[in-house]
């Protein structure tokens, strides 16, 4: 009895604090340069909405473990490189250097397990299983504010549970003794699929996105052009 008693003890302490934590690695863009950039430098601001971390519960355990993904600096740099495909230059800072260049991206990020269609990416009569939901939102403004440009996508993955995890899962349902053990395999084999998944939802949201931002160029150079001084006309010498 006492064995049993400690063995859920111990059970109930790894299900309390699991958690899987892993970051978003930089460098995952990969999209072709515009052959024509937009001639003007874009500042991606990184302190105001891209989230710190996205988490995603775990609904195959009832929400007794969760998968953390730490988000802010892996986003900001895809989303850095992706506009550098349609701009002469793309960087990354706090807002308040925003005075600084004549646009600056506003970005925004959301990421899901959900059985549910992704916007357009599915049918609702594909979407059976569970998969992965990203969308991200990018808008354009000039220095002084005004909307440029907005650019919308959205990606839904199934998401299949790694052979290992779901291996150890099965383990774990029927030896809970192994649990302390078995828990953080399972964890951390499912972790690293969503971590993988994320980073392709992302890259292939981003390349729809560029794209819908190189049809707008004509926005962008009327930004420019507004963004010059007017001439004195009252002048006289």
């Amino acid at each position: 009895m006492r064995v049993r008693l400690l063995t859920l003890l111990v059970l109930a302490l790894c299900l309390g604090g699991c958690t899987y934590r892993a970051q978003v690695r930089r460098g995952i863009y990969r999209g072709p340069e515009n052959a024509l950039k937009i001639n003007a430098s874009v500042l991606v601001i990184s302190d105001e909405n891209i989230p710190q971390e996205l988490f995603i519960g775990d609904t195959e355990n009832n929400g007794l473990q969760s998968f953390l993904l730490e988000t802010k600096d892996g986003v900001t740099a895809a989303v850095t490189d992706a506009l550098g495909t349609l701009f002469a230059t793309a960087e990354a800072g706090s807002a308040n250097l925003r005075a600084g260049y004549p646009f600056w991206a506003d970005v925004t990020v959301k990421s899901g397990l959900t059985r549910t269609p992704c916007e357009w990416e599915t049918p609702a009569w594909a979407a059976r299983n569970e998969g992965l939901c990203t969308v991200l939102t990018v808008v354009i403004r000039r220095t002084d504010g005004e909307n440029i440009a907005q650019a919308q996508a959205s990606r839904w993955q199934e998401f299949r549970t790694p052979g290992l995890a779901a291996a150890v899962r099965w383990l774990n349902k029927y030896t809970l003794i192994f649990s302390p053990v078995l828990t953080p395999i399972y964890m951390q084999s499912k972790g690293h699929a969503l971590r993988k998944q994320f980073e392709d939802n992302l890259t292939e949201a981003l390349q729809d996105i560029t794209a819908q931002l190189a049809q707008q160029r004509t926005a962008f150079e009327s930004g420019l052009q507004n963004k010059m001084p007017e001439t004195a006309q009252n002048y006289v010498e």
